[in-house]
């Protein structure tokens, strides 16, 4: 499963900061995701769904 957090997150103009402050999920997290700390894999869907609603994507989107 490939990880586009960064990736769609740059491409909508948004800091890492803004994301976390967007989404409510903390800084750290996010960071952590991008830079694949923690495997995609082992997100919380509650957690994809939050970043997912702030980038105005799917949880789909994030995964491919």
């Amino acid at each position: 499963m490939n990880n586009n957090i960064k990736e769609i997150r740059e491409q909508k103009g948004l800091t890492r900061k803004e994301l976390a402050e967007k989404s409510g999920v903390h800084y750290k997290k996010i960071t952590d995701y991008e830079n694949e700390y923690i495997d995609i894999e082992n997100v919380t869907v509650k957690n994809l769904y939050k970043i997912a609603t702030a980038l105005e994507c799917t949880i789909d989107a994030l995964l491919n």
